[in-house]
């Protein structure tokens, strides 16, 4: 196992996940001094022409934005790390793909990213630009400058995460060569190839470029005067038909050739997207996406699942640097003595400090005698009646999480069944959906075409309601759970004499010994394998004020999930909106969802997700 992995500094390498033009791109396991510390993205920039001193030079800046800059889709746990002259950018590990390899496979399969998945991943992007616009650096707002796919990761559970922030100016120092320059292109506006000057506009620009490519399966081209009738013939790669226009009329404006003639940053252009993905034409969920993720890279998810518990269990003793030896003072007898003194006189202070080394040792025996002679065994205190009752609620909470344990293994088997079929019900939609886009392309006479699309919707909407009642059962299993759990809780009996046993009380209680992770235990979602996946989510209901307020926005709430899924705790993160009641229908709303929850070493945990709530009151007839 030890001899399969080689290391770059203080990192071993575990699996090569991408080779571009900027380098390569690991899984890698982070040293301490005798663990691994944890799993990371490694982008090693190894590639052809790449300005080593430029972003070795850009460390501090790097490592000061990471610690400034907190984002839900900005990379966490950033460093930059120089060896052998070859830098290398790391961030948190988050299991999923970057954006490259999904272009990539998307091309190898012939499974085109749907439209809804598209838009919510750019979404996501311009969320995390959006962020960095808040960080001043230098006195300017602070831009990412060079938006490549290496730099995106795609996550298993429908999230999408920027890295690379501080990294733009050294970076398109490498456009000098040929080869980096042309593959690199289609994501950078035209100004920035001839002025390499970052700006929050040419950002804009590279979100258009990468929603281009989402779209229509294909990078825009390397010169800059072709994109303008590239773009104007775009067509969807998933339904073969052209880009629709609300789409189209973002996608112009931040593909425009003049800088002023786009959005003005990454802020306003998540404005204007907001608007066009909660219209009422599209339905973004991360759930489809993770869905999406899931069908596209099934066997390497699998696959990983099983490396990455190998990997956790490594035994890094082969990969830690040897630690310097120790320079070994002479002992006193063995120091040269001057003549003055003579050589006796060296052993002479060598034996009495042994001597006065073993007067110090009867000494303390001594001491240690007569004070257990004197005082005797030590008494054991005798509880206090707060003691007794913490003592009550920690076993009856330890009953609790024994039954709770065995409730959630009995569910397990169950739950899994029923996202399966969501999964399979899905595709079935997917494909019906398919038909009948055919159906409508097709020179068929209108009367069979009407006959079949009717046959096809039918087909469609039963297998929405199927779908809708596979989520209300999982729904459902979930509470028959909890009951079963209260039910058996309720029947366990009081602990026993000798469990209520007072526990002699130490004077001086020893650190606790880590267990590991344990079962609903918190974990910040940045610390998470896997984050919470919606499953179920409950419709709104809002308040006529709020129907008839024609107000429109957006309420993004960050959810606390437990173990079993549930919504435990809700806290409004941003409302476009505070009047009518819309925050308060929104919360109450998200309060009943129901997560696929968080895991961490293959545990399942309580952590945080965001939930993002649209509205568009129109005026009622």
């Amino acid at each position: 196992m030890a001899a399969q992995y080689t290391t770059f500094g203080s990192y071993v390498l575990f699996k090569e996940t991408l080779s571009c033009e900027l380098g390569h791109l690991y899984r890698a396991g982070r040293l301490g001094k005798n663990a691994l510390e944890g799993t990371v993205w490694l982008l090693v920039f190894d590639g052809d022409s790449m300005p080593a001193s430029e972003l070795a030079g850009a460390a501090s800046k790097v490592e000061q934005i990471a610690t400034v800059l907190k984002a839900g889709n900005v990379a966490t746990g950033v460093r930059l790390d120089v060896v052998n002259g070859v830098p290398a950018l790391a961030w948190d590990y988050l299991p999923g793909r970057p954006l490259a390899e999904v272009f990539a496979r998307v091309q190898e399969e012939g499974f085109p990213i749907p439209v809804d998945n598209a838009l919510l991943i750019l979404e996501k992007l311009a969320l995390a630009l959006s962020a960095a616009l808040a960080v001043d650096v230098g006195g300017s707002n602070l831009v990412h400058g060079f938006l490549h796919p290496a730099l995106v990761t795609v996550t298993n559970d429908g999230e999408a995460v920027v890295a690379g922030l501080g990294l733009g100016d050294a970076l398109l120092e490498s456009l000098d060569d040929e080869t980096v320059r042309r593959r690199c292109a289609p994501y950078l506006a035209p100004e920035v190839l001839t002025s390499r000057a970052p700006t929050p506009r040419a950002d804009v620009y590279s979100l258009g470029a990468i929603l281009y490519q989402l779209m229509t399966g294909s990078p825009l081209p390397a010169d800059p005067a072709e994109r303008a009738e590239t773009v104007s013939a775009a067509r969807l790669a998933y339904e073969d038909e052209p880009v629709p226009q609300d789409i189209m009329a973002v996608l112009s404006r931040s593909l425009a050739e003049r800088p002023e003639e786009r959005f003005s940053s990454a802020a306003d252009f998540k404005k204007e997207l907001d608007k066009l993905l909660y219209g009422g034409a599209y339905s973004p969920t991360t759930f489809n996406l993770a869905l999406f993720m899931d069908r596209l890279f099934r066997n390497d998810i699998e696959i990983e699942e099983k490396e990455r518990l190998e990997e956790k269990s490594l035994d890094v003793t082969p990969y830690l640097r040897p630690e310097p030896e120790p320079v070994v003072m002479p002992l006193n007898d063995e120091i040269e003595t001057s003549p003055a003194s003579g050589s006796g006189g060296g052993r002479g202070k060598g034996l009495w400090i042994a001597v006065g080394a073993v007067v110090v040792v009867a000494i303390a025996a001594g001491a240690f005698f007569f004070a257990g002679r004197s005082s005797g065994p030590p008494a054991v205190p005798t509880p206090t009646a707060e003691q007794l009752a913490a003592q009550k609620e920690a076993q009856q909470k330890q009953v609790e999480a024994l039954v709770q344990q065995q409730v959630a293994e009995l569910m397990q088997q169950r739950e899994d069944e029923i996202r399966k079929e969501l999964m399979n019900r899905q595709v079935e939609i997917d494909k019906l959906q398919k038909q009948l886009q055919q159906v409508q392309k097709s020179s068929r006479s209108k009367a069979q075409a009407k006959k079949e699309q009717e046959r096809i919707q039918k087909q469609i909407a039963a297998a929405k309601e199927a779908k809708r009642k596979q989520e209300e059962a999982l729904a459902e299993e979930r509470r028959k759970a909890e009951e079963k759990a209260r039910q058996a809780l309720a029947a366990t009996p009081t602990p026993t004499a000798a469990m209520r046993a007072p526990t002699p009380v130490p004077t001086r209680a020893a650190p606790p010994t880590p267990q590991g992770v344990q079962r609903n235990q918190f974990v910040p979602a940045t610390e998470v394998d896997t984050r919470p996946v919606v499953l179920r989510q409950e419709p709104v209901v809002w308040p006529r004020s709020a129907v008839r307020s024609r107000r429109h926005g957006v309420i993004i709430l960050s959810v606390t999930v437990d173990a079993r899924g549930t919504v435990t705790g809700v806290k409004i993160l941003r409302a476009d909106e505070k009047g009518f009641g819309i925050p308060e229908a929104a919360t109450a709303a998200a309060r009943k969802y129901i997560f696929k929850p968080a895991t961490k070493d293959g545990v399942k945990v309580t952590s945080t997700a965001t939930v993002t709530i649209p509205y568009a009151f129109k005026p009622q007839p």
